[in-house]
């Protein structure tokens, strides 16, 4: 093998092996009260809306944590639904400690909670018994989200990330695909980066702004009546 590309293979198993940071809490890209807002299309049909939210740092068993909320509705014709999320993650190691998701579809409700113990590698769901294997830094997905805006993010680089909390599904691999450009809802265009997540052969593309921000401005999510594209409308 040549050199040259002996170098090259050897760089991208360097960047294949190399743990993700954990975020410094004093520089994370976002602050308590950061609210975006989002248009759902399917195809080119509108079908909703969504949003992410910072909502306030508090105390979550004794430990400093951020926590995130999440909101979407809406859905095409006979499937109308509402999704909403609540993650609690420490603002120190970046771990999620609970997770509440609930779906509303007509007048059938999914929810569950989930309580995540970093410290003993497990996590429980509030009215089942027994424990579930986690890794010792867990994250839910919403979490995860805001965990991929504190990343370096280089064009070319690929990370896989045993951090979900339902340890079957890890790792999750993260490619930084492609830059590109983006219209913000200010009308200014910038530059972004064209990340995709994978797992099982679930694949979530977002495109994140190539500044400090690391902003979502469009999201691809594969859901069970087709692929939702979310575009940025506010907040930005």
């Amino acid at each position: 093998m040549p050199v040259s590309l002996l170098l090259a293979h050897a760089a991208l198993l360097a960047r294949l092996a190399a743990p993700a940071p954990v975020p410094d809490p004093a520089s994370v890209p976002f602050a308590v009260g950061e609210v975006l807002q989002y248009e759902a299309t399917l195809g080119v049909f509108p079908i909703g809306t969504a949003s992410a939210t910072v909502s306030r740092v508090t105390r979550e068993r004794g430990v400093e944590a951020f926590v995130f909320d999440a909101t979407g509705q809406g859905g095409p014709p006979g499937y109308r639904a509402r999704y909403d999320l609540t993650s609690w993650v420490t603002t120190g190691s970046f771990n999620s400690l609970r997770f509440h998701r609930r779906l509303v579809q007509g007048r059938s409700v999914d929810e569950e909670v989930y309580r995540i113990i970093p410290d003993s590698s497990r996590y429980h769901i509030e009215g089942k018994p027994g424990a579930w294997v986690a890794p010792s830094n867990p994250l839910d997905e919403l979490a995860f989200l805001y965990y991929l805006r504190t990343l370096p993010l280089e064009v070319g680089s690929i990370y896989r990330i045993p951090r979900y909390f339902k340890n079957g599904y890890n790792p999750i691999e993260v490619r930084v695909v492609a830059r590109d450009t983006a219209r913000l809802p200010s009308g200014r265009t910038v530059p972004v980066l064209v990340v995709e997540a994978s797992s099982h052969g679930t694949v979530v593309s977002v495109r994140f702004t190539d500044d400090s921000r690391r902003l979502p401005v469009a999201l691809e999510l594969p859901l069970p009546y087709g692929s939702v594209s979310l575009v940025l409308t506010g907040g930005a």
